[in-house]
């Protein structure tokens, strides 16, 4: 990640000299940079020194292709990385230890525990997992591929949960944590 984060950098200072060297040679009726490459450094993710450059050099800024090219370009990478930092997901480890449940830290249901699952494995191999297991569902959290299982009567929620880490696709497992209000709800009075 930290290399990344140097290439952006990098690439974006480069593009914004290049942007700058490509207007002192316009002026100076000098040998220009190739449009293909000035559009070309924005698409490799020097995309925000490309706009800048444009800013700062008042330069390409009535040129089509770079006045929507160059902002649509930086839109899409900042959509992609959205999309990849948002969809990446730990993988569970089979044989993590649980931690060990504070009551000072976070009050958790003494029965239930949530299980979370890839999109891609699908929910199958969990369902068929709750089935042999003879765990119940209490809730299918569908929008972000989830579920709320109580576990069977003659197992801790320790040995449910430790069971379920090893079901193929599941992601996360966690306990069920209780939110308690510590104020009474005061309902709030109509006046005319």
């Amino acid at each position: 990640m930290e290399a990344l984060v140097y290439y952006i950098l990098c690439v974006n200072v480069l593009t914004f000299i290049i942007y700058g060297v490509d207007k002192w040679k316009a002026r100076h009726a000098q040998w220009r940079i190739p449009e293909a490459t000035l559009l070309g450094l924005a698409v490799i993710g020097g995309s925000i020194g490309a706009w800048l450059g444009m800013k700062v050099w008042h330069h390409k800024t009535l040129h089509n292709k770079f006045k929507y090219g160059v902002p649509l370009i930086l839109i899409l990478q900042i959509a992609l990385l959205l999309l990849f930092s948002c969809g990446t997901r730990q993988k569970a480890e089979i044989n993590a230890p649980l931690p060990v449940p504070s009551r000072h830290i976070q009050e958790h249901s003494p029965t239930v525990f949530l299980v979370m699952y890839d999109e891609k494995t699908g929910k199958e191999p969990l369902l068929k997992a709750i089935r042999k297991y003879k765990a119940e569902i209490k809730y299918d959290y569908k929008l972000i591929h989830g579920m709320a299982i109580k576990k069977p009567d003659d197992k801790t929620l320790e040995e449910a949960m430790q069971h379920f880490r090893g079901v193929k696709g599941v992601t996360n497992v966690d306990y069920d944590h209780v939110y308690r209000l510590t104020d009474p709800v005061k309902p709030k009075l109509e006046t005319k």
